[in-house]
Order: C-alpha cells, then sequence, then structure tokens
C-alpha cells in the first residue's frame, strides 16, 4: 500500500492548487487509483494476493488473480480506445499495454510456493498440529513434477507406486525439498529414494 499511499498524500497536499501543481494533483490521484487496480504486477494485485493467500488458499488466490488481471487489462484498453476519441488522450491505452502477461504472475506464484515449502518447517512448529495433503505419484516422476504439485495450505506425504500400482514407499515434502537441493529437479524420484528396490 506505501507506493499508492504516497500518491494520495501528495494529492492531498497539492489538492487546492493552480497551474502545473493542480496538474500534479491530477496525476497523482491518477497514479494512485491505477496502482490500485487488482492487474499484476501493479500494487493493487499485491495487495489482493497478501490479504486472500491465507484465506482462500494459495491455489484459489491466484486463480482468481489471474483472472482479474485478464478482465482488468481488457477493460483498460476498452477505456484506452474511448479515451482516444473521447479526450484524444493515449496515456490509458499505452499504460494498458505495457502490463505484463499473466506469465509473469505465474512466476511469481511459483517462487513464492518455493519461498513458502522452505518455510514450512516454522510454520508447523509454532501451529504444532498442521493439514496434510496424500498425493501418489509414478516412480518415474522427476523431483521437478512432484514440487509442481506441492502448495502452501497442506504438509504433503507423497506415496510412490509402479505402473503395476504397486506402493514402493512413500516419502515427505521435507525429503522432496532436501533431494532437490542436493540432486536436481530432473532426477527421477526412483533413483533418488528406491535405486535399490
Amino acid at each position: 500500500m506505501a507506493g499508492p499511499l504516497g500518491n494520495f498524500l501528495l494529492a492531498i497536499v497539492l489538492y487546492n492548487t493552480d497551474g502545473f501543481l493542480h496538474r500534479l494533483f491530477e496525476a497523482n490521484l491518477a497514479i494512485g487509483l491505477y496502482n490500485l487496480l487488482p492487474v499484476y504486477p501493479l500494487d493493487g494485485s499485491q495487495v489482493f494476493i497478501i490479504t486472500f493467500y491465507k484465506l482462500i488458499g494459495s491455489a484459489r488466490t491466484f486463480k482468481i488473480a489471474k483472472k482479474l488481471s485478464v478482465i482488468m487489462k481488457i477493460c483498460l484498453v476498452v477505456a484506452g480506445i474511448i479515451q482516444i476519441f473521447v479526450f484524444f488522450n493515449p496515456s490509458l491505452l499505452i499504460a494498458a499495454l505495457l502490463l505484463p502477461t499473466t506469465k509473469l504472475l505465474e512466476e511469481t506464484v511459483r517462487m513464492m510456493k518455493l519461498e513458502n515449502l522452505f518455510n514450512r518447517k516454522q510454520r508447523i512448529l509454532k501451529k504444532r498440529i498442521y493439514n496434510v495433503r496424500h498425493l501418489v505419484a509414478l516412480d518415474e516422476c522427476t523431483l521437478g513434477e512432484i514440487m509442481q504439485k506441492l502448495d502452501y495450505d497442506r504438509f504433503h506425504i507423497i506415496y510412490v507406486i509402479d505402473k503395476e500400482m504397486n506402493l514402493i514407499g512413500q516419502i515427505s515434502e521435507h525429503q522432496i525439498i532436501k533431494a532437490v537441493q542436493s540432486c536436481g529437479s530432473t532426477d527421477k524420484i526412483c533413483d533418488v529414494f528406491f535405486l535399490g528396490n
């Protein structure tokens, strides 16, 4: 909220001015409002993600954030085209077209998930009881494929099976994270954990 808040505070200071200072008031007000839109990577989207991440879970939050970003970007483009015809001003259209695609949001999601997985130990120790999610993976899956399925909301136990649906063993997400750090994301879980079986 620091970015938009700075714009709004400056707009309040410049509220009753004339000429160039009044234009600065209008610009700060417009930039502050624009920055609050829930379009990634604007501050409004960051506030949305931080607010809802713990309330409704990571998967739903990022799904909604992605849809909101697309809808808002379309609205901004349409408003920008209208602004060109009514006010002969292309600034909103240019600002809308310069916004990055949702690929940047997806990369950020992956990084946040990874960071949260590494910090999960502190959350479990603090809460003492934590939700668990069970996953089943074929033994030929890579460590990276498993990492992509781990989320913020649950601790994971992964059951490893072969193609005949026989249980080979089970591993925890902590073991997966340690294996990725020491081996690599392209290594198969059967080679890392069950090579002797």
